[in-house]
């Protein structure tokens, strides 16, 4: 078995897209990085996991599991769509939440029109369930 992250959020275009724009994107979906060193990825990255968000207004996770880091993910897509379509770009973020408890970050596009990995700082004390063995984060409020 392998480590599994889950993204929410969506990351939205920056001007409307074009059929055009759209055909292209959706050619990346699903590939597996690591069948393209042309697009020179980033040493861990495999399948894009994304997809079009339901109004087509941007990009989303398609919910696969063992899904890469998506900062280089996406930063794959934002480089390879650049070179047919210059004005690409996307905006906006994804919360990153690991299996562990304390593996929390954002993918979030800066201003420099990338994906970046942002660290999350983690608050509360790390807890076990007596019952089920599972990790969770207790905070005092009001204290």
């Amino acid at each position: 078995m392998g480590y599994s992250t889950d993204y929410t959020g969506e990351l939205k275009f920056t001007s409307e897209p074009t059929v055009a724009v759209l055909r292209d994107l959706r050619k990346f979906f699903g590939e597996d990085c690591r069948d393209h060193k042309e697009w020179n990825p980033p040493q861990y990255a495999s399948y894009i996991d994304l997809e079009l968000t339901d109004e087509m207004d941007g990009i989303r996770w398609n919910g696969n599991e063992k899904t890469s880091p998506m900062d280089g993910l996406v930063n794959v897509v934002l480089t390879q769509m650049r070179k047919t379509h210059p004005d690409f770009g996307l905006s906006g973020q994804m919360l990153a939440q690991g299996e562990s408890i304390e593996d929390r970050w954002i993918c979030a596009i800066g201003e420099d029109g990338m994906a970046h990995h942002m660290a999350i700082t983690i608050k509360g004390q790390k807890v076990e369930c007596p019952h089920c063995k599972r990790h969770f984060m207790l905070e005092t409020v009001g204290a």
